[in-house]
């Protein structure tokens, strides 16, 4: 299910704040015990579903309704009820093509069996008729120790030394990678869902780069910057930024599945081991 019926969003956005306020429930106080951030929370209640991806979108608003002691798929069916039941015919129609074309299928692959089989058998019978024993007249005894087998057997032994490669044919071996060593990464702290980073470098910039293995939604900021507003991204993607000397100060992150991407600072990864998909992560830049 999609959520490209602003309409629909908007009345179940309408729902989730009419539920939470009955309840007398302050929206931090929800943000804090479910763990979604606040402002994810406030986009929800206003219908801006827009913004999320739709994995996030629908795991939020399930912890939310949850909270609230609501049935999700209730919810659903309730504001999006029309949407599903087109969904649903579209995805049986789908199945019936699915079940004909194999059904199909199997019929050629029986077809083409049977015809490798008949073919194979017309093989087997045109060989055993035209198999039969010639004799030969022309039989040649070569004595072992004639000399025309002895250099015929040195010229072979020649040929086989030349195509032996020397040394100096061997291809060179690969060199090893050079670490960078302007870069020092250490891990400061690690609480819950945040995690914060110290790297200190000699260079006046430094490359920041973001290798997605997964699909993920990721925000990032730099100072007043914003460098990614929120965005999702796919399995092979991949974010690169080149920060100046001028502009280190700290990186902030907030990342729906730390699992799915890895940070690299000048081609150095930041190690660690995530308590949960969803980390936040500081990254102070400074220089020596």
């Amino acid at each position: 299910m999609d959520f490209s019926n602003k309409e629909s969003n908007q009345q179940l956005a309408d729902y989730l704040r009419e539920q939470r306020q009955n309840q007398n429930l302050d929206l931090e106080e929800v943000s804090a015990k479910i763990g979604v951030p606040i402002q994810h929370l406030k986009s929800i209640e206003q219908g801006d579903f827009e913004r999320f991806d739709s994995f996030y979108l629908k795991m939020y608003i399930k912890k939310y309704a949850t909270y609230l002691s609501l049935n999700v798929g209730e919810l659903y069916q309730q504001f999006y009820g029309n949407q599903i039941q087109k969904e649903v015919e579209v995805k049986i129609h789908k199945q019936q093509v699915e079940r004909r074309n194999q059904n199909l299928g199997r019929i050629a692959g029986v077809i083409c069996g049977i015809l490798v089989i008949g073919l194979g058998i017309f093989y087997v019978v045109d060989m055993v008729k035209s198999a039969e024993p010639k004799e030969d007249k022309n039989i040649v005894i070569n004595n072992p120790n004639s000399s025309t087998l002895l250099e015929a057997e040195k010229k072979e032994d020649k040929d086989l030394s030349e195509e032996k490669p020397s040394k100096q044919d061997e291809a060179p071996k690969a060199e090893e990678p050079v670490v960078n060593e302007s870069v020092d990464i250490k891990l400061i702290s690690q609480q819950n869902k945040e995690l914060v980073f110290d790297v200190t470098t000699k260079k006046t910039e430094v490359d920041l780069k973001l290798e997605f293995t997964a699909s993920c939604w990721l925000s990032m900021t730099l100072g007043t910057q914003n460098l990614i507003p929120g965005e999702t991204y796919q399995a092979g993607g991949v974010f690169e930024h080149k920060v100046t000397n001028d502009q280190f100060g700290t990186l902030e992150l907030n990342v729906g599945d730390a699992t799915a991407v890895r940070i690299l600072v000048d081609n150095q990864p930041l190690e660690f081991q995530p308590s949960s998909p969803h980390q936040y992560i500081k990254i102070n830049l400074k220089t020596e």
